[in-house]
C-alpha cells in the first residue's frame, strides 16, 4: 500500500508539473525605447534584471509604454501558451493515473516571451510661434446602422493565430447614431492644449481670422473588437473612420481628410467598468486620428498661411458716389439700414453710397447662397458681393436701388470714450428689423493684429452683426461684430471702428 501511495503521489506530481513547478510570475522581455516608462495594468511594472515580471493569474495585462513628447501606446497580453513543463505531464504515470489535460491551473500557461514595442510611437507636433492657434470645435457621431460592426475572438490564442483579421459582423440591433459629443471634444482639446495650440490665457480679444483655425471631426464608421476568456470580455479595441475638417475662423471648411485608425488594446480589468474601457479605447483611436490629421502636410501649410494679408493689402481703390445728402438723424438711420438674409440666417447692414452700396460683416455673407437685402419698407433685392476682407470681417455689397440715403463715415477723431452711441440692426428675428438700442462707448481696445475695437454696453444680438454704431446725428462710428470678436462675454459687445471701412476695403466715397 505504501508503494502504491508513493506511485500515485508521483503520478499526480508529474501530471500537474507545470502548475506545481512554474513560478507565480513569468519573466517577459519587453523591448522599448531607452527612456520609456513601462506600466502594467496602469501601475509601475515590476522588473527583475532586464525583464518584466507578469503574474500568472490568467488575467489580462495591459502594457502601457510612455515616452516623453509622444502618445502612450497600449498593448494587452494574456497567457495562452502551455508551459514547457507541461511535457512532463505526459510521462507514463501521468497518462495512466492523472491525465495531463487536467493540468489547467494558472501556472500551466505562459505569456509570449518577448514583446517588441519600440516602434509605432507617434506624436502631435508642437506648435511653433508662427503657427495659428487651433481648437477642436466639435466631434459628431454620424453612423448609419450598416457602419456599426463588431468582431469577436473566442480566445486570446485565436486572436494571435488570426492576427486580428477575422470578418466583422454588422450589429443586428444597431440603429443609426447621430449626435454631438462634447466629451471627446474636451478630451482632444486637452491634447491640443498640451502642445500649445490653445491659448490658456483669459483674454477676450485673442481670436481672429488670421491667427485661428478650427477643427471638426465626424465618426462615420465604428468597429468594436473584443477578446473573450472564460466567458468574459477581457480585451477591447476599436477601429474608427473619422472625417476631419479644417475650418477657418468663420467656420467655412477649407480642408478635409479621412483617417482610419485602430486604438491600442485595453484590458478589461473590472467587468463593472467595461463601458469606461470602451470609452478609453474610442478616445485613444480618436487621438491617433487627430495626430495623423495634424501631421498632414496641408494642415501644416494652413497653420502658417497668412496670404490673405498680402491679398487684401493689394486691393485696388473702389470709388463710390456719395450723393447729395446723408443720414442726419436716427429716423433716417433706420431708413438707411437693411437686413441681410441668407440661407442659414440673417445679419444687418447699412448704405454708404447713393447707388445701393452696403457695408456689413464678412461673416454675414460668408455663405453667399440666396443672399437678399430687405429694406425698411419690406422690399427685397438680390445682393452682389463686391469685395470682402476676411481679415477684418468687412464686406462691401451692391443692390440695384437708388432709394437709400447713405451714411457718413466717421473718423478716428470722432470717437470719444463714454460718448453716447446707438445701434441700428435686426436682432434675433427678422420681424425685429431696424431696432435701435442705446449705450456708450465703454472702451477702445487694441487687438493682436494691431487694429482697434470699440467696446459698447448697448444691447446687441447675433442678428445685429454688420449693423451700424451711430451718433444721434447719424454719423457711423463703427460696424457691429460682437459675436465673433468676444466669445463667451455677456453685456459686452464690440464694433469695428468706422474709419477701417475705407482703409481695409480700400474704398473712397466722393
Amino acid at each position: 500500500m505504501r508503494k502504491l501511495a508513493l506511485l500515485l503521489a508521483a503520478s499526480m506530481l508529474f501530471a500537474s508539473c507545470a502548475s506545481i513547478l512554474n513560478g507565480s510570475h513569468q519573466k517577459v522581455k519587453i523591448h522599448t525605447g531607452e527612456n520609456d516608462e513601462v506600466l502594467v495594468n496602469n501601475e509601475e511594472a515590476e522588473k527583475k534584471g532586464d525583464k518584466y515580471l507578469l503574474e500568472r493569474d490568467m488575467e489580462p495585462k495591459q502594457i502601457t509604454i510612455k515616452r516623453e513628447g509622444y502618445k502612450s501606446r497600449n498593448v494587452t497580453v494574456m497567457q495562452y501558451k502551455k508551459s514547457p513543463l507541461y511535457v512532463l505531464s505526459w510521462i507514463p504515470f501521468g497518462i495512466l493515473f492523472f491525465p495531463p489535460f487536467m493540468d489547467i491551473g494558472p501556472k500551466a500557461y505562459d505569456y509570449t516571451r518577448e514583446l517588441e514595442l519600440t516602434d509605432d510611437m507617434v506624436s502631435l507636433p508642437e506648435r511653433d510661434e508662427e503657427a495659428k492657434e487651433i481648437e477642436l470645435e466639435s466631434v459628431s457621431v454620424d453612423l448609419e446602422a450598416g457602419n456599426i460592426r463588431y468582431r469577436s475572438f473566442p480566445s486570446y490564442k485565436n486572436f494571435i493565430r488570426t492576427g486580428g483579421n477575422t470578418k466583422t459582423r454588422i450589429s443586428e440591433d444597431a440603429d443609426e447614431v447621430k449626435l454631438e459629443n462634447t466629451v471627446f471634444s474636451g478630451l482632444l482639446n486637452d491634447l491640443l492644449r498640451e502642445k500649445g495650440y490653445i491659448d490658456t490665457t483669459e483674454r477676450v480679444l485673442k481670436n481672429s481670422y488670421i491667427n485661428n483655425l478650427l477643427i471638426s471631426a465626424s465618426i462615420e464608421d465604428y468597429t468594436f473588437n473584443y477578446v473573450i476568456s472564460g466567458y468574459y470580455m477581457k480585451m477591447i479595441y476599436v477601429d474608427l473612420t473619422i472625417k476631419w475638417k479644417a475650418l477657418d475662423y468663420y467656420k467655412s471648411p477649407i480642408y478635409e481628410l479621412q483617417t482610419e485608425t485602430t486604438s491600442g488594446q485595453f484590458a478589461v480589468l473590472n467587468t463593472n467598468k467595461r463601458d469606461e474601457t470602451i470609452h478609453e479605447a474610442i478616445k485613444d483611436a480618436m487621438e491617433y486620428g487627430l495626430i495623423e490629421f495634424m501631421n498632414a502636410k496641408k494642415v501644416g501649410e494652413l497653420l502658417h498661411d497668412r496670404s490673405d494679408l498680402e491679398l487684401e493689402a493689394s486691393f485696388e481703390e473702389i470709388k463710390l458716389p456719395a450723393g447729395s445728402s446723408f443720414v442726419s438723424n436716427l429716423p433716417e438711420a433706420v431708413q438707411a439700414s437693411v437686413t441681410i438674409k441668407g440661407k442659414n440666417g440673417h445679419g444687418s447692414g447699412f448704405a454708404v453710397s447713393s447707388e445701393g452700396h452696403i457695408i456689413t460683416n464678412y461673416h454675414v455673407v460668408s455663405d453667399t447662397t440666396e443672399l437678399r437685402a430687405i429694406m425698411n419698407n419690406g422690399s427685397e433685392y438680390p445682393v452682389e458681393v463686391v469685395r470682402v476682407s476676411k481679415v477684418h470681417d468687412l464686406a462691401l455689397l451692391k443692390v440695384d436701388t437708388t432709394d437709400l440715403i447713405p451714411f457718413r463715415i466717421g473718423k478716428a477723431s470722432d470717437i470719444e470714450l463714454a460718448m453716447d452711441i446707438y445701434t441700428v440692426g435686426t436682432p434675433t428675428a427678422e420681424d425685429l428689423f431696424q431696432t435701435i438700442t442705446k449705450g456708450i462707448i465703454s472702451g477702445i481696445r487694441d487687438t493682436e493684429g494691431g487694429t482697434k475695437l470699440l467696446q459698447t454696453d448697448a444691447s446687441i444680438n447675433s442678428g445685429n452683426s454688420g449693423g451700424a454704431l451711430v451718433t444721434r446725428d447719424g454719423l457711423v462710428l463703427g460696424v457691429v461684430s460682437s459675436k465673433l470678436r468676444g466669445f463667451g462675454v455677456e453685456g459686452v459687445a464690440f464694433g469695428i471702428p468706422a474709419y477701417e471701412i475705407t482703409e481695409k476695403l480700400n474704398i473712397s466715397i466722393r
